[in-house]
């Protein structure tokens, strides 16, 4: 019996090729077994966007309070003989009489009309602001008298003031005729000082 040696030769070759396409197969699959968990562990330690602080409606900082506001527009009220005193709510205007009313009158005078005319602008500015009128006399007279015509003075400021286009409901008139004097009454210089109409802006 005869053997073909030249086929049997050729057959060793074939289990050699599977173990090659064998290997290729595997180191494929371990190449895309790390890149997959490569990519796992970027999109697990990749950081959330940082949210934006929110926002605010605050005034800035620095910015001016409605009282600081009205005192910036009176502030040519003391050049004109007046004088301006401020406290932590509110400012206090002190007119002389004798700039405001003739003797015994309850008239405004020419004299104090510009200055009451910056305290309606002011007013007009600051939309919050309000304003108690307070008259005072000496004590020359009679203490009916004097708290009469304190009264009827301090009723006349705010009227003037009304006329000039502020809401009369954020003004308030009162008298206190000699009860509350700011100097000695016994001298004429006392007395002057004495006579005057307060007026007291605040803002609510």
């Amino acid at each position: 019996m005869m053997f073909d040696f030249s086929r049997q030769a050729t057959c060793p070759s074939r289990p050699r090729l599977n173990l090659s396409l064998k290997r290729l197969f595997m180191k494929s699959t371990a190449l895309i077994a790390f890149a997959s968990l490569a990519l796992l562990s970027a999109c697990a330690t990749q950081q959330p966007p940082a949210e934006s602080p929110p926002q605010t409606t605050s005034s800035a900082p620095g910015a001016a309070s409605p009282l600081a506001k009205l005192k910036e527009q009176l502030a040519a009220l003391e050049s004109m003989g007046l004088k301006v005193d401020e406290s932590a709510d509110a400012l206090r205007v002190t007119m002389p009489g004798a700039l405001a009313f003739a003797s015994a009158s309850s008239v405004v005078q020419p004299s104090a009309q510009e200055a009451l005319d910056r305290i309606a602008t002011a007013m007009t500015a600051v939309a919050p602001s309000k304003l108690t009128v307070v008259g005072h006399t000496d004590s020359a007279g009679g203490n009916r008298y004097n708290q009469s015509l304190s009264e009827t003075r301090a009723k006349a400021v705010v009227a003037y003031i009304a006329g000039k286009g502020v809401e009369s409901t954020r003004m308030t008139a009162e008298g206190r005729g000699e009860e509350a004097p700011v100097a000695d009454n016994a001298t004429a210089k006392g007395r002057a000082a004495n006579r005057r109409v307060e007026l007291l802006l605040s803002v609510q």
